[in-house]
């Protein structure tokens, strides 16, 4: 026994046995690149930082670190933005928020209000989303049109909607499926001068036997009364178990398991009964010995002497359990060993002040030092393997700029990954970031301050509105920047604004515009004529027309059923009951 621990000392102190990890160089990205600062080898613990160009968004984190000689997570993706031009809009007859029809650019994961010609009915919803790249429009349908006779059916599903001989065209008709069917589709069908839009369909569901599940060991998750079929509605999923004393026969870990219903046949995998072998204990024994036990099943273990049950739980005993004998039944040696120290590290579980032979232990480097060498090490009779160093990669002092100053903190020492700001006199502008990061005792790129001159700083920010381009932080003469108001805000001036002998010119204004709000209508008996739909959100002085609900007359004191948009509201009329 002695000789074998020698053996393995040898082979744990022998040089060179511990190297660190490595990973290969991280992959570029499609319109982004890495911003972080370049090294020649990339070791355990490294990270890289991603950045997208103008227009694209990140998704996914924008570091990775490499871990295991793989980076993880994977590396990020950057989003392409959806453009609109004019004739799109104009073909499928659908103008932007604000009755406009302009060439729109619009960032992945962003919306867009939309809204149809006068004559026309928009078929919901009004909102859409881009992502990477791509914008599914809505469909504009003429109120013009011919009529349409009766809708079509659909299988397995029925329609909802009161019935009429004829329908008008931009009138619809709304589905619903039967119980247990998934509807696929838009719920309503317009007509459409005189031709039905496309009709929903009503998927089928999964069917599961009780008779399968009984006959593979199977239950329903928190369910006593099972029935004889079990139906699953398509997307959605059910939490299927083994029955007490079973596991899964291809994941023994596991006995609970979910089954997805996607439209193709339910795959029920099999449970097996929970069994353990008779254990093999070194330096130890058990009791009751037999070939095979069942689940929840108890032995007793009795070490050798000089040995001792790892870990000692009081009763010395182990039950068998869906993962095997639980807790793994060990007879250990009882001569224990002191950790020794690393300098600037500490060890991950500081709770033990000694450790039996052969035990593994971890270290961990201080904050603004990095490990060299393998972090754990294994000792036996106080003969440990190479141990670790921790390096210092913390940044000294930063330096100054001409004609500015630092408005970080300053300190003797940064930890990797600390950031100090900097900023310009007056009359001096700041040519690249306001910051500078700490990256393994070194600094990223110091910026400077350059004389403005008939320059321009920062353009002006306009509440409620975006600038579209991307802002810099110094502008020439006759430069100019674009404004956009937010949704439901309309702009007062010139979209433009120009750098002109160091100042930029008057920038417009963002208004927000008058919303026709439903509880508003529907206390005062009212709604929106069709051909006012498409002006719900409208400008300052717009006027906008309603008419009275069924069973209902203007008020006496209502001269006109128009509305003016005035500072943000409109002056609804009243309506009264016949």
């Amino acid at each position: 026994m002695k000789s074998w621990l020698l053996l393995v000392a040898a082979v744990l102190l022998w040089p060179g046995s511990s190297s660190q990890n490595a990973c290969e160089e991280p992959e570029d990205i499609d319109f982004g690149e890495i911003v972080s600062l370049e090294k020649a080898k990339y070791l355990e613990n490294d990270r890289v930082q991603y950045s997208c160009n103008p227009g694209y968004v990140l998704e996914g984190s924008e570091w990775i670190q490499c871990k295991g000689q793989k980076w993880t997570p994977h590396p990020p993706k950057c989003l392409a933005p959806c453009s609109i031009t004019r004739q799109q809009l104009a073909t499928k007859k659908l103008l932007v928020f604000g009755s406009q029809r302009k060439a729109r650019l619009i960032q992945s994961n962003h919306n867009m209000q939309f809204q149809c010609n006068e004559g026309y009915v928009l078929v919901a919803p009004s909102v859409r989303k881009c992502f990477d790249g791509y914008m599914d429009f809505p469909l504009c349908i003429s109120e013009g049109g011919q009529n349409c006779s009766g809708p079509p059916r659909i299988e397995n599903g029925d329609i909802i909607s009161l019935s009429e001989k004829l329908y008008r065209s931009g009138s619809s008709v709304e589905f619903r499926c039967q119980t247990y069917y998934a509807m696929e589709g838009q719920n309503r069908s317009f007509c459409d001068n005189g031709t039905w839009t496309k009709v929903p369909i009503c998927l089928d569901p999964c069917v599961i036997s009780r008779t399968e599940l009984e006959s593979q060991k199977i239950d329903v998750k928190d369910e006593i009364d099972v029935p004889e079929n079990i139906f699953i509605q398509r997307g959605h999923s059910i939490e299927l178990t083994c029955k007490t004393g079973y596991v899964l026969e291809a994941y023994s870990s596991q006995s609970a398991f979910v089954i997805q219903c996607d439209g193709t046949p339910s795959v029920i995998p099999k449970c097996k009964e929970i069994t353990c072998n008779s254990p093999r204990i070194s330096n130890g024994s058990f009791r009751p010995q037999r070939t095979l036990y069942h689940d929840g099943d108890l032995i007793r273990i009795l070490c050798d002497s000089g040995f001792t049950f790892e870990p000692d739980n009081g009763e010395k005993v182990v039950e068998c359990t869906r993962n095997g004998w639980s807790p793994s039944p060990k007879c250990v040696n009882t001569n224990f060993t002191e950790p020794p120290i690393v300098e600037n590290a500490d060890i991950v579980d500081d709770t033990m002040e000694k450790y039996m032979n052969g035990e593994k232990i971890n270290y961990q480097c201080k904050d603004g030092f990095e490990i060299s060498g393998s972090s754990t090490i294994i000792c036996i009779e106080n003969k440990c393997s190479r141990f670790p160093s921790c390096k210092d990669i913390r940044c000294s002092s930063p330096s100054e700029i001409p004609n500015g100053q630092i408005t970080s903190e300053i300190k003797a020492k940064y930890l990797p990954r600390e950031k100090v700001y900097y900023r310009c006199n007056p009359g001096y502008a700041l040519l690249g970031t306001p910051f500078i990061i700490c990256l393994r005792k070194r600094w990223t790129h110091t910026p400077r301050c350059a004389a403005l001159g008939g320059k321009c700083g920062l353009p002006p920010v306009v509440e409620n509105g975006d600038i579209l381009d991307s802002p810099k932080p110094i502008y020439f003469p006759s430069e100019t920047v674009t404004y956009q108001c937010q949704n439901f805000y309309t702009m007062e001036g010139s979209p433009r604004v120009t750098c002109q002998n160091g100042h930029w010119s008057q920038p417009p204004t963002c208004r927000v515009a008058c919303t026709a709000n439903e509880e508003d209508m529907r206390v005062r008996n009212i709604k929106l004529r069709w051909s006012n739909r498409d002006k719900i959100y409208s400008e300052d002085g717009t006027t906008v027309e309603f008419v009275c609900l069924r069973g209902y007359k203007p008020h006496p004191n209502t001269r006109s059923l128009r509305a003016n948009c005035v500072d943000g509201k409109f002056d609804y009329p009243d309506c009264i009951p016949i």
